[in-house]
């Protein structure tokens, strides 16, 4: 389902038959929502839905500031900052504070609407396991049992499926991830040093996949954008 950054690169059920699947054998899948439903409290789910603006730095320096309750986002890289509906992808491009017109600011859009798809992705990836077009079943992999989370549509890479592993109070440790940007099927990346937002929303903020490691920094809710030291809405107009 989501465009992953390759540069940047669950509980045990006792069931009964299973079914053939790529990766190993697929067992019922009512189960896997009520393990999915365990993670989502072990995440304080309900507190993530209920924040309203967040921000963070995702590897490479790309930072975020994102309007939860209107759709909107701020993105800035480089000498660029975007604004966006994240629902329309309509928005502005700024180039050292200048604005970009024409062909280069419809690209730049796109690039900022699927940075942001990207690293919200990441920010909080097990929020997520009951999107719109989720398939969700229990995997037997290796004598470990993992939750299987396949995105059918929506997103930029819909099909992309994740098997999540997680510790004895359902808290995800790590997951499989695969995706068609990544040619290695199954690169496993963890999720790490878990903090504790205003909010009360649970963020990884460690993910190691390899011997690389990304870091979720400036990782902040808040309720409006006042808390982030704006003086101004960066949204006013879009």
């Amino acid at each position: 389902m989501q465009y992953l950054v390759v540069s940047f690169l669950f509980f045990i059920f006792s069931m009964g038959s299973c079914t053939g699947d790529s990766e190993s054998g697929e067992m019922n899948p009512d189960p896997a929502d009520e393990v999915a439903y365990a993670i989502e409290k072990a995440i304080h789910k309900k507190d993530w839905d209920q924040t309203k603006w967040v921000h963070w730095i995702f590897p490479g320096n790309r930072e975020h500031l994102w309007d939860r309750e209107r759709g909107f986002t701020e993105v800035k890289w480089g000498d660029y900052r975007a604004v966006i509906n994240v629902n329309t992808k309509d928005g502005r491009i700024y180039r050292n504070d200048q604005p970009v017109a024409g062909p280069e600011k419809d690209s730049l859009l796109q690039k900022a609407w699927s940075a942001h798809i990207n690293d919200a992705f990441w920010l909080n990836a097990p929020a997520n396991l009951f999107d719109d077009g989720t398939q969700r079943s229990l995997v037997d992999k290796d004598g470990k049992t993992g939750l299987k989370v396949e995105y059918t549509t929506g997103g930029v890479t819909p099909g992309d499926h994740y098997i999540w592993y997680y510790d004895d109070d359902y808290l995800p440790t790590k997951w499989e991830m695969y995706v068609s940007v990544i040619s290695e099927p199954g690169v496993e990346s963890t999720w790490e040093k878990w903090i504790t937002l205003e909010s009360g929303a649970k963020i990884a903020t460690i993910h190691q996949t390899g011997d690389r490691v990304m870091e979720m920094k400036a990782v902040k809710s808040g309720n409006s954008y006042q808390d982030f030291g704006r003086e101004e809405d960066p949204f006013e107009g879009l």
